[in-house]
């Protein structure tokens, strides 16, 4: 069995990163890019490294090379985006893509903005919202648009926009896997297109699964906010790749009377009634080369104008909730099933009694966040590689059979054995 567990949140570049090769000859239009954080790696994977000495039969935490695994990847404490009235997203896009798609749905202009603090003709392409105010709007699409479709629409209307955004970048990519790995796990880009969402990623022996994780915490919006992450990457594969690529989709929730929604934007591969909301991408796709031209256009943003985007002098930034994740998959590599929050609190130089609170302001908790890591972690040991009992709680450093099984029901609601017979 092979599976590797990867240290999502540490594929961004550090400041220092002098390392690897970038996007090389394609990249000279935008070398000054490098200036700005924004290192185009070639065969970075998307959390698809296997750690070295992690054998074909074990399960190993991935660190990006040259991160220290004793510290929480690359992120000062000065990094990390610790209140959610932090302007950290670039909103300009983002504003413009809601509104396209919900005043067509029969929302209204001012309902929309009410209780944001977002003011439409105050917005100016280098203009950063807040992750409270992006939440606060996403909430009011959800509740005032008509048409069960609205979170595919959406997410499509995010990814139209790259063209004219930091995004067009990510036409240099030479490979489905430099695409993705700057896509879903670049924190720079992540503040471009989906920054409610950041994504936890698996690889099997023939697949790369990607799992949503939110910046705030709550099942309401949970649901429509995969929908629109999903269905904003399906589409600016399309849009980037310019070429089709092997996807598949698994929900928890029920069949939907609206499935041709799902199959109309993000294909026919979809599972619902799963353990956990994923998207899978076949391996042998991620090397495939992108022969697409680069494309200019009068509106793209051109390299100067990036230069001067607040978003790039201030990276990179993780949001709190993601760099605590982190943090429980150095747990994890650890086999350590304590609690580490004081320790986590330190490296942030902050209070334990601070960090608590500012994690509750994300609407979270670092059990809860850290109760998540293993869940996902358990969820994929038994309902994707269906490791035996055995095999599972060594992975996880349970050292007993009878705290794994009852760990497990506690994290997931099912035993291992039901686990290893559902659908994943």
């Amino acid at each position: 069995m092979e599976i590797s567990l990867s240290n999502f949140t540490v594929a961004a570049s550090s400041h220092a990163d002098e390392g690897g090769d970038t996007f090389g000859e394609k990249t000279k239009p935008i070398a000054e890019l490098n200036e700005l954080g924004v290192h185009a790696k070639k065969h970075v994977g998307v959390g698809v490294s296997v750690r070295e000495g992690v054998g074909a039969d074990s399960v190993g935490v991935s660190v990006r090379e040259g991160v220290d695994a004793d510290s929480v990847g690359v992120f000062a404490g000065t990094d990390v985006v610790q209140s959610t009235h932090d302007k950290v997203i670039a909103g300009y896009w983002l504003v413009k893509a809601v509104l396209d798609v919900a005043l067509n749905r029969g929302a209204n202009k001012n309902k929309l903005f009410r209780g944001t603090g977002i003011f439409e003709d105050a917005l100016e392409p280098d203009s950063l919202i807040s992750i409270k105010q992006y939440h606060l709007l996403l909430t009011n699409v959800q509740s005032q648009t008509k048409g069960a479709d609205v979170s595919f629409l959406l997410g499509s209307a995010l990814a139209a926009q790259w063209l004219h955004s930091p995004m067009h970048v990510l036409q240099t990519c030479d490979t489905l896997e430099a695409l993705l790995t700057h896509l879903v796990q670049q924190q720079t880009f992540r503040w471009c297109s989906i920054p409610l969402c950041q994504f936890q990623c698996f690889t099997t022996n023939h697949k790369v699964m990607l799992i949503p994780q939110f910046t705030v915490g709550g099942a309401k919006l949970a649901q429509f906010a995969s929908e629109v992450s999903f269905a904003s990457i399906v589409a600016l594969l399309k849009g980037i790749a310019k070429q089709r690529v092997s996807v598949s989709f698994n929900f928890t929730c029920a069949r939907p009377k609206n499935i041709a929604d799902f199959e109309t934007h993000l294909g026919l591969k979809v599972a619902f009634n799963c353990p956990f909301n994923s998207m899978c991408i076949e391996k042998h796709a991620l090397n495939e080369p992108m022969s697409t031209p680069v494309i200019h256009s009068p509106n793209m943003v051109t390299d100067k104008e990036l230069g001067r985007y607040r978003l790039f002098e201030r990276y990179p930034l993780i949001s709190l909730p993601d760099y605590v994740r982190c943090h429980v998959y150095q747990t994890i590599s650890a086999h350590n099933m304590g609690s580490a929050l004081p320790e986590l609190a330190e490296k942030l130089a902050i209070s334990p009694a601070t960090l608590k609170r500012k994690l509750k302001e994300f609407n979270t908790s670092y059990r809860q966040l850290s109760e998540e890591v293993w869940r996902n972690y358990a969820l994929v040991l038994l309902s994707v590689h269906k490791a035996n009992n055995e095999e599972a709680a060594r992975q996880m450093g349970i050292n007993d059979l009878p705290n794994f099984r009852r760990t497990v029901k506690r994290l997931t609601g099912k035993t291992p054995s039901e686990l290893r017979l559902s659908n994943a």
